[in-house]
């Protein structure tokens, strides 16, 4: 029986400007992308500082630091999908956002309080030591949520993630868009 819903932060619950950047700039280099993504992951573990992605991102783009920070931190909240939240699901699960995040700045760059109100539980990355896709990070939301991982849906737009999520015990769904997720929680749900 499924009692609790998490969902991952970017690319799911908000949007950034990140994959633009990455597919201007690295999508002919994918070695230097590589690297640029192994560090982002140490910052997100709270392993390297954050200046320090974005000095290396600048200098291997050309692009200026500003940018480089800009295009990291412009995000924004996927409105329909935390007004179905809301309408829909909270009160029926426990609600969590687990996320690769070295800050917990990042939920306050994004949220409203009354968005941040919807869930019950917000796990990031610097919180549990490891990032996603390590079965570590799965079982610590759930366990936070108070119910065990197949009583879980982890909800992410990277498959690999929702590989991790299934590989922890966890039911584990592709996010492309609102519509589909709908389909594909009713069909798991009820």
């Amino acid at each position: 029986m499924i009692r609790a819903i998490i969902f991952d932060l970017y690319g799911v619950l908000a949007i950034n400007g990140w994959q633009a950047f990455k597919a201007e700039h690295f999508s002919e280099r994918e070695d230097v992308w590589d690297q640029v993504f192994q560090m982002g992951r140490q910052v997100d573990a709270g392993l390297i500082d954050y200046a320090e992605l974005i000095q290396f991102t600048a200098r291997v783009s050309g692009e200026t630091e500003g940018l480089v920070r800009h295009q990291l931190e412009h995000t924004v909240v996927n409105a329909e999908l935390l007004d179905f939240i809301h309408a829909e699901l909270r009160g029926r699960y426990r609600l969590g956002v687990l996320s690769n995040a070295s800050s917990d700045e990042v939920i306050k760059r994004i949220f409203t309080p009354k968005q941040k109100a919807l869930f019950d539980v917000i796990m990031l990355s610097h919180h549990v030591g490891t990032t996603k896709p390590d079965i570590r990070m799965y079982g610590a939301v759930s366990e936070e949520l108070g119910v065990g991982p197949s009583d879980c849906v982890f909800i992410d737009d990277q498959k690999r993630h929702v590989d991790g999520a299934h590989a922890a015990g966890m039911h584990a769904l592709v996010y492309t868009d609102v519509a589909r997720l709908k389909d594909k929680l009713t069909l798991l749900v009820d």
